[in-house]
């Protein structure tokens, strides 16, 4: 009686082993996407766009994926002092695999931590002086081609001289001293304003415009700074003027403000990525943040299930050769090594809907 029960014990250990064994060979890899966002302060509108654009990325993954991917959200507050320390906790505690930063600051901080440790590293910059290596990516729009976009847009209006405001912040600093070079080429004669966050009243500015003689106006600046500028302009110059924009269509909560007006602009998902956004969080008013997080997320998705493994080395050697990059974009995506440009495009306000501008 003994002997069988020590044999029916030792069955069963072994077949728990057994079990135990089968159930661990099924347990999938788990890849880790750190995000360091302004998910609160200033820029909180596109941080959390473009957190919500990683999650609707994350909840449209095909159930059949060889590795789980599981997000680790940090808020930078878009306070440059606060990302070396995420970016660190990210790498040394959480372990990640992949890290996703948004705006200038954040990726020019992130991008040497990422070659340093060898792990992949996604950012949004107009000007992505971090891209040195096969770890680093940057996902945007061409702020040349947006640039360019523009001034032709108000050659062809006949437009003689045009008014700049610039909120004071690297990236639309940096676009728009781009656009005053072609300007410049155009012969359009500018006047510009620099101003900074939480700036309310703009009458003072205005005025100057108005001595100067400008038939356009061009914003460079996020919500609510645009609105109320926007609102004032128009106030104070007549509703018939024209506003354009860089990178502000995609902004905009009040359309009908911006009725008629131009903006150079990433373009427009395509159809599927808008009915799902809308559906998962009732709002048609996406922001370019949410895009740019489908994308990124997608693209590193895409090189971990196309390599055997994790190893940082190998999957970074993919992503800077591979010529294909998931897109939600009608246009191809263009990619040069490590430079991934969403396609440019004029974009307009018509029946409170945003649209692609045609002449």
């Amino acid at each position: 009686m003994k002997k069988l029960l020590l044999c029916l014990c030792a069955f069963l250990a072994f077949t728990a082993c057994d079990n135990k064994k089968e159930t661990a060979s099924n347990i999938k890899p788990t890849i880790k996407i750190g995000a360091i966002l302004p998910l609160s302060g200033d820029l909180a509108i596109w941080g959390n766009s473009e957190k919500q654009g990683l999650l609707l990325a994350k909840e449209n993954l095909p159930p059949e994926l060889k590795n789980q991917y599981e997000l680790v959200f940090e808020d930078s507050s878009n306070a440059n002092k606060n990302i070396q320390h995420l970016a660190q906790k990210l790498i040394s505690i959480d372990r990640v695999d992949a890290v996703i930063t948004m705006f200038d600051p954040a990726a020019n901080i992130v991008g040497p931590m990422a070659s340093a440790n060898k792990i992949i590293h996604f950012g949004q910059s107009w000007f992505p002086q971090y891209v040195t290596d096969e770890y680093n990516y940057n996902v945007y729009a061409d702020m040349r081609a947006e640039a360019h976009l523009i001034a032709d847009y108000l050659a062809n209006k006949g437009i003689q001289k045009a008014y700049l405001f610039t909120v004071n912040q690297t990236g639309f600093i940096g676009g728009t001293d781009i656009l005053k070079k072609f300007l410049q080429e155009k012969n359009i004669a500018y006047q510009e304003t620099t101003f900074n966050f939480g700036q309310t009243d703009f009458r003072t500015d205005i005025v100057k415009t108005q001595s100067f003689g400008a038939e356009a106006y061009i914003i460079g600046a996020f919500a609510p700074e645009a609105d109320i500028l926007t609102k004032q302009l128009k106030q104070i110059n007549g509703k018939n003027i024209i506003v354009t924009g860089l990178d502000l269509g995609l902004n905009i909560a009040n359309k009908s403000l911006y009725e008629g007006s131009v903006f150079g602009s990433p373009a427009m998902p395509n159809k599927s990525f808008l009915k799902a956004y809308q559906a998962k969080y009732n709002d048609e008013n996406y922001l370019f943040g949410a895009t740019v997080g489908y994308v990124s997320f997608n693209a590193i998705v895409h090189a971990f299930e196309k390599n055997i493994g994790q190893d940082k080395q190998v999957i970074a050697t993919f992503l800077n050769t591979e010529p294909d990059i998931p897109t939600i974009y009608d246009e191809k995506i263009v990619k040069n090594n490590g430079l991934i440009y969403i396609p440019s495009k004029l974009l307009t306000i018509t029946n409170d809907q945003i649209v692609t501008y045609e002449e």
